[in-house]
């Protein structure tokens, strides 16, 4: 079968800037792409300025994309590999790209790095407006070539998309995965309600068990070949994630809008995840975020 047969469709994208940190999420993606049987798109933007760039320097900014390419090449030999470079704001292309793509990669960063401030700011605009799911790799990742998929699990509609995206890409990668579900409970109020600890702590984590067993249930019934572990999580779901994704392969979060604002699309905890993983993320929007991810990019 040719490389044309195998690789049509919807391309992956990633994003590079100018740091050697790109060549992170370029490998990732070239995995990615590889597995999916998706052409890879290599995209560079300039950023805007009010003095135009010279000539010179857009040639510059071009070799450096089409190293780039080559070293997705490297990952996947008959990979299809495009590259561009834009004179475009970086996150508005992404989101631009977005639109016909199957996935965007970016690069991310640990809070706290100041190399890492402008690539944290950029996956961020692209993360919450982004019409595909958007996949975070961390300057720092760690992750495991053997190691579970893991997704959060909650009981908000949100969370479906991810949950489909993570079973999928746990079939496609034979990996176990890991369901994981936080929850957090005021012992102290407990207390005050005179109930025994104890019996309400398990009355608490059985109901919160169900929650997941229910919404995982038809899951397990169309992939019967992944191994499901269920994990339910006494804590804050961004930390426990967090935790979580140590040995992990892949860590995948749904997005959640709050109040309908798009520049508020992206949920507190998918944010602190992205930020602080140590693993590669996805981000995976839902229907609901598709309905308000259409305003400006700033």
């Amino acid at each position: 079968m040719s490389t044309t047969d195998t690789q049509s469709g919807q391309p992956v994208v990633v994003g590079v800037d100018n740091g050697q940190s790109a060549g992170r999420a370029v490998e990732e993606a070239a995995a990615q792409a590889r597995r999916w049987h998706r052409p890879l798109r290599v995209m560079h933007a300039t950023g805007l300025t009010i003095v135009p760039w010279t000539d010179e320097h857009l040639l510059r900014v071009a070799a450096h994309t089409e190293r780039c390419r080559q070293r997705a090449l490297h990952v996947a030999p008959d990979l299809t590999v495009s590259a561009a470079t834009e004179v475009d704001d970086p996150a508005a292309m992404l989101v631009a790209a977005s639109r016909e793509a199957a996935m965007v990669v970016v690069d991310g960063g640990r809070l706290g790095q100041a190399e890492a401030v402008l690539l944290g700011a950029i996956a961020d605009k692209v993360m919450a407006h982004a019409e595909c799911p958007v996949m975070v790799v961390p300057l720092a990742a760690d992750r495991s070539a053997t190691g579970p998929v893991v997704v959060g699990v909650d009981a908000h509609p949100h969370s479906e998309a991810a949950v489909t995206f993570a079973f999928a890409e746990a079939e496609r990668r034979q990996a176990p995965l890991v369901a994981e579900h936080s929850w957090w409970w005021d012992e102290g109020n407990v207390s005050l309600a005179r109930l025994d600890p104890d019996e309400e702590r398990e009355r608490i984590i059985e109901s919160h068990r169900l929650v997941v067993a229910e919404m995982l249930a038809g899951f397990r019934e169309e992939y019967p070949e992944v191994r499901v572990t269920e994990s339910i999580v006494h804590g804050l779901a961004g930390t426990s994630l967090v935790q979580a994704s140590r040995g992990a392969q892949l860590l995948v979060v749904g997005r959640r809008g709050l109040g309908g604002f798009p520049g508020l699309l992206l949920g507190s905890v998918s944010r602190h995840v992205v930020h602080h993983a140590h693993c590669p993320v996805v981000v995976v929007p839902s229907q609901t975020d598709a309905a308000v991810a259409d305003g400006p990019v700033a």
